[in-house]
């Protein structure tokens, strides 16, 4: 006879085959039922939830209507809605409209605090500082003095009639201000020039003896503010145009 070729019989094999395929069409049959299940289960509480929420709407418009009714009898120009909005949800008896308790407000008013929240309501002048004044060096004086400087002082022309130590007073003491402002510029118009390295107003005494593109050289009048407040000749002075103000026209 013909040697065996050692290979296995072939029934046995296509038997596992057919028992691994119905194992595998009860797991899937078993997991569509329980897929199946889990749908209908979230669909009887979509049920539930949905029947529950007209019997609370319901419970809940008498509450709203009379809440509306109260906001628009006390205030003609805000309707009731609208001011339980505004309040984030609040009744005008403390209680929440929105949900979630709120403690009674012991008889707060709260129409009333939102129209004296209107009647405080920033503006745009709010922005611009207070103009008080404010002495840089406060001292004790009597109360029957002038405590702020006067208006008349902004005046320009106010200036032109005051004598040069008056001028210079305004612009040592009245530093970074409109009326230093003025008093330089009613300076300059007498012919003085502000030196910016020594701090002090120059005026030619005479016609300047040297005269280049960079400086010129002669005989000035300077005021002295730091040791006599008073006005010097100083002879042979060579003025530097670097250190001329003449930012101010």
């Amino acid at each position: 006879g013909r040697p065996c070729s050692g290979r296995p019989p072939a029934r046995p094999v296509a038997l596992h085959s057919e028992q691994q395929q119905q194992q595998q069409q009860q797991q899937q049959q078993a997991l569509r039922q329980q897929q199946q299940q889990q749908q209908e289960a979230a669909l009887k509480r979509q049920q539930s939830q949905t029947q529950q929420a007209p019997s609370q709407t319901d419970a809940k418009a008498p509450q709203l209507q009379s809440q509306a009714s109260v906001g628009s009898t006390g205030s003609g120009s805000v309707a009731g809605l609208d001011i339980l909005q505004g309040l984030g949800g609040l009744s005008l008896d403390g209680t929440s409209v929105g949900g979630g308790a709120v403690a009674p407000a012991d008889g707060t008013n709260y129409l009333t605090a939102l129209n004296e929240s209107f009647a405080t309501m920033p503006n745009a002048a709010d922005n611009e500082r207070t103009r008080q004044y404010t002495p840089q060096n406060p001292y004790p004086t009597p109360a029957s003095y002038p405590s702020t400087p006067s208006p008349i002082f902004d005046n320009p022309q106010i200036f032109e009639k005051l004598g040069t130590d008056a001028l210079f007073f305004i612009f040592y003491y009245a530093q970074g201000t409109y009326q230093q402002y003025l008093a330089a510029r009613e300076l300059k118009k007498q012919s003085w020039r502000f030196h910016k390295k020594y701090m002090t107003w120059f005026q030619r005494h005479e016609e300047p003896k040297i005269t280049t593109d960079e400086y010129e050289q002669g005989t000035y009048v300077y005021f002295d503010y730091e040791t006599g407040w008073c006005t010097r000749i100083k002879q042979d002075f060579r003025f530097e145009y670097s250190f001329l103000e003449d930012s101010l026209q």
